[in-house]
């Protein structure tokens, strides 16, 4: 992580050099052209998205880079499950589960506990998880929307620059600030486009990715835990769908008092 935050700040700084190595940094602050394409932006999209929307937008985007998916605890979180209703019952977790801080989790359980057949269950959770992938698919919209306007924006205001700048032939001092304005609009849709919008659209998707993963690997473990299937085998398939250098290990009787004291789900 340390490096890719290192290797991050040098391609910016590098990105930076070469732009004010090209132009001053006066020559770069155009206000007018700024606040043209940012109100249209945000104009463009608080017509096109309800305001709770942006709001979870942003949330995403911050959850995207302050959390890490976590799959080893979630599948031992279920393992533990796994071995306590295999020994003492459904009946007897129902506690547990009231208490689990999961939302998606404690819904699978709670209705392990209140249906018989494992088909309903699976059925109940993959449309969870499909609602689940839509919500969070609208902040990758609402990302996409602002990579396609900011462009269309700076062009509206090289337009703009244009017309002010045609208008205002006869006045020299007045042509090369409608010049600027009409340039650097260009610019700056294409900067917040393709330097903002789309690698947040390219994070966000990995982020949501990540946790449809997760979705589908709790649901695995329950619908096995619902039929009655080995703890063992509850863990290995669970196990299965990470990545191999992700990979986790049984947990055997030798380690299990320290996979107890590392996962500790019930209290």
């Amino acid at each position: 992580m340390k490096y890719r935050i290192l290797v991050i700040t040098l391609l910016l700084i590098l990105l930076v050099h070469s732009v004010l190595g090209s132009i001053s940094l006066n020559d770069f602050i155009n206000l007018k052209a700024l606040e043209l394409i940012i109100a249209g932006i945000v104009l463009s999209i608080i017509i096109s998205y309800p305001f709770n929307t942006l709001l979870s937008s942003v949330k995403l985007i911050k959850e995207s880079f302050k959390n890490d998916i976590d799959y080893e605890v979630a599948i031992f979180k279920i393992y533990r499950y796994a071995v306590k209703i295999k020994k003492a019952g459904t009946l007897k977790v129902q506690s547990d589960i009231e208490k689990e801080e999961d939302g998606f989790i404690k819904n699978g359980l709670t209705l392990v506990c209140d249906y018989e057949k494992s088909e309903d269950i699976e059925t109940v959770l993959s449309k969870e998880i499909h609602a689940k992938e839509v919500n969070l698919y609208r902040t990758y919209n609402v990302l996409k929307m602002i990579a396609q306007v900011a462009p269309a924006f700076g062009l509206v205001g090289t337009l703009v620059g244009m017309v002010g700048l045609l208008s205002n032939i006869d006045q020299p001092e007045l042509i090369a600030s409608n010049m600027a304005t009409a340039l650097v609009s260009t610019l700056y849709g294409a900067l917040i486009a393709n330097f903002m919008a789309v690698p947040l659209m390219g994070r966000v998707k990995d982020f949501i990715d990540k946790k449809m993963l997760l979705y589908k690997i709790i649901t695995e473990g329950i619908i096995l835990i619902a039929k009655n299937d080995s703890t063992r085998n509850v863990f290995d398939k669970m196990n299965s769908m990470l990545m191999d250098d992700e990979k986790l290990t049984y947990p055997r009787a030798t380690s299990v008092e320290g996979m107890r004291n590392s996962y500790e789900v019930f209290k």
